[in-house]
Parts: C-alpha cells; structure tokens; sequence
C-alpha cells in the first residue's frame, strides 16, 4: 500500500490533510461528535501514530504496524465516527490484538513514555484511569 493510496483511503472517509499531503508521510485528522482523532504515519519506518482528544480527554499510542497497515486502517475507519471516551478502551484493545508492539503512549499531560516491550505497552494501557 502506497503513501497515496493511504492518503486517498482517508480523504474519502472524510479526513483532513494536515500537514504531509502530496509529500511521503501521513497527518490526517478527523472530528466525530465527541473527539479528534488524528493519525500520523511514515509507512517506510512501518510505525503509526494515533491520537484521541476530547474536552476531557488526551492520548496517544504509537504502535509498529509490520504487515498489519490495512487491517488496522480498516478499524480506525469502521470505528473513527463512533470512538469517544467510553469506546476508546475496547477499541486500543482491538488495536493492540492487530499490533502488540506498542513503542509509546500518551496520557492525559500530553507526554509521551516510551515503551521497551510488549508486556509494558499492555501494563501501561491499563494504568491509565479513564474513570
């Protein structure tokens, strides 16, 4: 899959260039009733960056994507309208099941800790108090 088939592949579910447009990386954002998502990828170095903010709300993850791009692309797109502080939970464990490897996560204070192995991605995840 090509950085402009990506591109398209969003555009046409309605997001928004950002920033890289008609260049070799991904920034795309995408508004639903109640967060922005953006997502932000370099399919040559195979990461992906995804982000959540609501009025509440701020995370992050950063996962490596291998061979799982379009599966995890088709999750983000089935789940982008809907995905708000109560689904975000279910849908990042969704995510990690398509990709364990988690490299960073975001919380809340915006900063992000860097993940040495899966195990801590998964631990880290469920530190983060979502009540």
């Amino acid at each position: 899959m090509t950085i402009d088939d990506i591109q398209g592949r969003l555009e046409s579910r309605g997001w928004q260039a950002v920033s890289g447009e008609g260049w070799r990386w991904i920034d795309h954002t995408y508004q639903n009733d109640a967060a922005t998502l953006r997502i932000r990828c370099l399919p040559d170095v195979n990461v992906i960056r995804f982000d959540f903010a609501s009025e509440e709300r701020l995370a992050g993850l950063s996962i490596s994507f291998d061979d799982h791009l379009d599966q995890i692309l088709d999750l983000i797109i089935r789940a982008q309208s809907s995905l708000s502080e109560e689904t975000w939970r279910p849908f990042i464990a969704s995510l990690i099941e398509l990709s364990p490897q988690v490299l960073s996560l975001a919380d809340e204070d915006g900063e992000d800790g860097v993940i040495t192995g899966p195990d801590e991605g998964v631990a880290s995840l469920r530190e983060i108090d979502w009540e």
